[in-house]
């Protein structure tokens, strides 16, 4: 009687292209629609920076995971960044306004 692996080697496993092209994509146009949806008038050019964190952690799907678990932390990682680039200008403009209320403004 043969035994069967448990897990798939990793050759065998779908293909990581998709999912990391799809966070790709869904990255910047959360960037554009969480702008656009904001009512902030405008961004300085150093607010750019705080997009980093998102967009890197969408660049980290592009490392193909070699276990299912690390599968799952690849595909919610990417989720998060996407929802933290679309959610970036309404979290910045919450605090400018709890900072300005908070001040006697």
């Amino acid at each position: 009687m043969t035994k069967t692996s448990a897990t798939r080697r990793p050759d065998e496993r779908q293909q990581w292209l998709p999912v990391a092209a799809l966070f790709t994509a869904l990255a910047p146009a959360a960037v554009w629609c969480g702008r656009a949806t904001s009512y902030l008038p405008g961004f300085p050019p150093g607010f750019v920076l705080f997009y980093a964190l998102p967009l890197a952690m969408v660049a980290f799907t592009w490392i193909p995971p070699r276990t299912d678990a690390q599968r799952r932390r690849r595909i919610a990682l990417g989720s998060t960044g996407c929802l933290l680039a679309f959610l970036y200008p309404h979290v910045l403009l919450v605090a400018w306004l709890t900072l300005w209320a908070f001040s006697g403004g």
